[in-house]
């Protein structure tokens, strides 16, 4: 079990105190399963798709994307988590990953100056691009 420290003025720390135990009665975590392409895809640009997901169900979302098979970890009441699987089944199923194998030059090209070009597309396609230019050929990882 966690710990929750909780310091301040007698009558502040009973408030918060109330409220954190109404926020973790019933508290639930459940944990999806899938691939690299789908875990990217939950993440979303710069991680705006899975901020926006926890803040639309109020839950907390962990992706873990550096182990395969990749795993979503949702936490928060039963309802909340429960509309937060579906929103990630949704965006989990038919996930696709492609990768674009082209030289140096042509990947600096994708990524632009300051990243720009990179996120623009991203922000347009609503895809996630990761761009490897350390490697010779470079790749360009797109889900």
């Amino acid at each position: 079990p966690c710990t929750v420290r909780i310091t301040g003025k007698r009558e502040c720390v009973d408030r918060a105190r109330e409220i954190v135990n109404e926020i973790t009665q019933g508290a639930v975590e459940e944990v999806i399963e899938c691939s690299v392409a789908a875990a990217h895809s939950v993440i979303g640009s710069r991680g705006d798709q899975k901020y926006r997901i926890a803040r639309e169900t109020r839950t907390l979302i962990h992706v873990d994307h550096m182990h395969n098979p990749c795993t979503v970890r949702i936490t928060g009441k039963r309802e909340c988590v429960d509309r937060a699987r579906e929103i990630v089944n949704e965006i989990t199923q038919g996930a696709v990953e492609e990768v674009i194998e082209c030289s140096v030059a042509a990947a600096h090209s994708v990524i632009g100056s300051r990243g720009d070009q990179k996120y623009r597309i991203a922000r347009e396609t609503r895809t996630l691009i990761h761009v490897d230019h350390m490697h010779n050929p470079c790749t360009v990882r797109i889900t």
